[in-house]
């Protein structure tokens, strides 16, 4: 019997010196003060949401609508705008057809809420024909703080009038983060 009791001691206090040896030490000494590092990470997101057909009816000139765009972007980023046409273009003849124009301009107004740690709004005013080469918004430092807001004011139309037709228009709007 005493055999089996020395085994027994012999085998617990092997396994008391591994466990012991396998735990780390941080100090010896008593310390006053700990330091823990805590990591994480947010990946970068933007997105833009909207678009679809805005109508203007019957095209008098100074006509303004405005319509909202779903906008978030966790990080700062540029905004552009092109016009496809430079303005509201008769779908068949867009040069017009005798005295009668056959494209109607009009001015965009843009305006996108951020933060950066203060609130602030990203604005700008373009008219249609210089859309034809695309206009970039920075954000600067700044994210979104929610959507934005574009208005768009037809200009009024030269004195012979605009060529009977249907118009249209394509506006594009690109979000680029800068990471």
């Amino acid at each position: 019997m005493a055999r089996v009791g020395g085994l027994v001691a012999l085998v617990l206090a092997a396994a008391a010196a591994s466990t012991a040896a396998a735990e780390p030490m941080l100090d010896s000494g008593p310390a006053s003060s700990l330091d823990v590092i805590v990591k994480g990470k947010i990946t970068a997101s933007c997105r833009l949401s909207g678009g679809g057909d805005i109508d203007f009816g019957e095209l008098t000139g100074g006509q303004q609508v405005e319509a909202d765009f779903g906008l978030s972007c966790n990080v700062p980023f540029d905004i552009s705008f092109q016009s496809q046409s430079g303005g509201l273009a008769h779908v068949t003849k867009p040069r017009g057809e005798g005295p009668f124009a056959g494209r109607l301009g009009y001015t965009l107004n843009v305006a996108i809420p951020t933060i950066n740690p203060n609130p602030a709004v990203l604005s700008g005013t373009f008219d249609s024909e210089n859309l034809i080469a695309k206009k970039t918004l920075s954000s600067g430092e700044g994210i979104a703080r929610g959507g934005g807001r574009i208005r768009i004011l037809t200009n009024n139309p030269s004195e012979t009038g605009l060529l009977a037709g249907e118009y249209s228009e394509v506006l594009n709007i690109t979000l680029a983060p800068r990471v």
